[in-house]
């Protein structure tokens, strides 16, 4: 490859221009002598090979038993049928799963179920050749952003590749809504620069029709309207009113759509248990502004699962004192973004590609900062994919640069070499972490030893555990989650549920019961756990002492009804207990007396 590096030169408006658009004085940020006809494919069949070579151990792994896929595939009526009807449906009716609309995702899904069921290759291989058809469209993007600059796009397109920070949307199955909309969105962008340079309103609709379907993929998407003002500073474009009337379309569909997403989320508990004050939520978007930075410049440490930086006590975070991290991750975020904003509108090429990367990476990511609080946790690897388009483009433009001077060309190919060797290295090990439940929790467990804010590592890994037939190592994690919070009434409950029927210790599980209920009266699990080992135990009159109180609770729960009308028989009230059971066996009929 070898490209050259002059100075920024005007090239001439398109003759033919739509009524009411202003001419697109294109830039031309690196154009040397051209590159044989070849070498773009030769570049391109390197990088994707490489790309898929990374991330290939994903093929192998599992479905995940407590991470989302049980809910998104195994237990989604929505995936389980193609016809018409059912099509329909999730367009109708899929929302508030994990508190999200994503319906393209979903048929995506179903597609994926009508062919392979449960059986996980089909899957993989999908997320795997979406994250390659991703490669190739940021390819594309930078080669036309850069008038193509072959080095430009070849070195981009490479690090979004092999990157380990998107393993987490490439080889977790249900984060398919990830590599999907990010599909749509670059074919979107890509549309749109078809439109300022050929001049042809049919490019404007399909990028408003990719931008759809990636709003239909995933919410994040939003955020695509902005950038295309940040392409137009970028091409000089002159701003008009009939400029951002351009963008209404965009806007409109990306307000409509996001603010539905929210309602969603905020109607399925997603918002957070806890409400930051607004002056924390700035703290917190200042934070994943600094952190994701760090993280795609250097990916180690990767975690499924990122704690906010609190002291934790009883599943509470500790919010009166504000971590010192907050006041430098603070500083750096508005230096950072002041600059850019500095940058992009200065005179000078490098300062102009330096603030486009940035402001791409802000832009992108600004929606998933956790401003509006979402999830448990403070930041996640998956919310990296397209921001991380914006910064592997800063590197590289620079390496361009610096490529284009011999002396420098050397160095630049052995750093390049050695950076993609690190990645392509944590990316194939990254990929392996994802392999099953219990490889993806001991890497968190591994990562905050011993931190309290994990412990939501050990419930899933115990659930794991007990998914596969062993209680003992179950039992172990659940005394770590319990230990660090005693008001955790489902630990209890589920440590009670061990001992009673793995280890047989029903007195041991009823102490456990007992304290889960002590925890939280309310809970009907426990409720009916207790009802259960008293039962068991002989205890008749316990057993229908809790059998009554959890249906105070839910008159019409089954189970109970049927656990009050055997505790009414055995204390001698036949007509009684006769009435319950008969109204028990009425809601499930399922229900036989042993």
């Amino acid at each position: 490859m070898k490209q050259g590096n002059k100075n920024l030169k005007q090239v001439p408006a398109q003759k033919t221009i739509p009524k009411g658009t202003h001419p697109v004085k294109m830039q031309k940020p690196l154009a040397g002598t051209p590159e044989p006809s070849y070498a773009k494919v030769i570049v391109l069949a390197v990088i994707l090979i490489v790309t898929f070579a990374a991330f290939f151990p994903s093929l192998r792994n599992d479905l995940l038993k407590t991470w989302d896929d049980q809910a998104y595939i195994t237990r989604n009526d929505l995936v389980k049928n193609l016809t018409g009807d059912n099509v329909a449906k999730i367009f109708k009716e899929d929302k508030g799963l994990y508190a999200n609309y994503h319906p393209l995702t979903t048929l995506s899904l179903a597609i994926n179920y009508h062919f392979s069921k449960e059986e996980t290759f089909g899957y993989h291989l999908t997320n795997l050749l979406l994250h390659l058809l991703n490669t190739l469209l940021v390819f594309i993007f930078i080669y036309l952003l850069t008038r193509k600059n072959l080095v430009i796009a070849g070195v981009t397109s490479l690090l979004f590749g092999l990157t380990p920070i998107h393993v987490e949307s490439v080889a977790w199955i249900s984060e398919r809504k990830d590599v999907l909309y990010s599909f749509f969105f670059l074919a979107s962008l890509i549309a749109y620069q078809q439109f300022l340079k050929k001049s042809n309103w049919l490019f404007y609709i399909l990028s408003l029709a990719f931008f759809l379907c990636s709003l239909l993929s995933k919410a994040m998407a939003a955020s695509l309207p902005v950038v295309l003002v940040l392409i137009d500073f970028m091409e000089k474009r002159k701003w008009s009113l009939k400029l951002f009337a351009e963008k209404v379309p965009y806007l409109f569909l990306a307000v409509i759509l996001g603010l539905y997403a929210i309602r969603m989320q905020a109607e399925g508990n997603a918002m957070g248990a806890v409400t930051f004050p607004l002056i924390s939520r700035l703290f917190h978007a200042c934070y994943g502004f600094t952190a994701y930075i760090s993280k795609i410049f250097l990916p180690v440490g990767l975690s499924t699962f990122y704690p906010y930086p609190y002291p934790l006590v009883n599943a509470g975070w500790i919010t009166n004192t504000t971590p010192s991290v907050f006041y430098l991750t603070f500083l750096v975020s508005a230096v950072l973004f002041f600059f850019s904003i500095y940058a992009v509108f200065s005179g000078k090429k490098n300062l102009r590609i330096l603030g486009f990367g940035l402001l791409f990476y802000a832009i992108t990511i600004a929606l998933v900062l956790q401003f509006l609080p979402v999830g448990r946790a403070i930041m996640a690897d998956r919310y990296a994919y397209v921001p991380s388009i914006g910064l592997f483009f800063i590197i590289g433009y620079f390496a361009g640069e610096l490529y284009d001077k011999k002396m420098f060309r050397i160095p630049v190919v052995v750093i390049l070499l050695l950076y993609s060797g690190f990645l392509f290295f944590l990316t194939r090990e990254q990929t392996r972490v994802w392999k099953n439940d219990e490889t993806l929790w001991n890497n968190v467990i591994s990562i905050f030893p011993g931190d309290n804010r994990i412990a939501i590592a050990y419930a899933n890994r115990a659930q794991y555990y007990q998914l596969q037939g062993k209680p003992t190592e179950a039992l172990k994690d659940l005394l770590v989650v319990a230990g660090w919070n005693s008001k955790d009434d489902n630990a209890l409950d589920k440590i009670g549920k061990i001992y009673g029927k793995e280890l047989k210790d029903l007195n041991t599980a009823i102490t456990y019961f007992k304290q889960a209920y002590q925890v939280n009266p309310q809970n009907l699990e426990v409720i009916r756990d207790l009802a259960t080992v008293y039962g068991i135990t002989g205890d008749v009159r316990s057993s229908l002492e809790y059998s009554l109180k959890g249906l105070e609770i839910n008159k019409d729960d089954a189970f109970l009804l049927y656990s009050a009308g055997v505790g009414y028989s055995n204390l001698g009230q036949k007509a009684l207990g006769q009435e319950y059971l008969d109204k028990a066996i009425r809601i499930d009929p399922g229900l036989k007396r042993n």
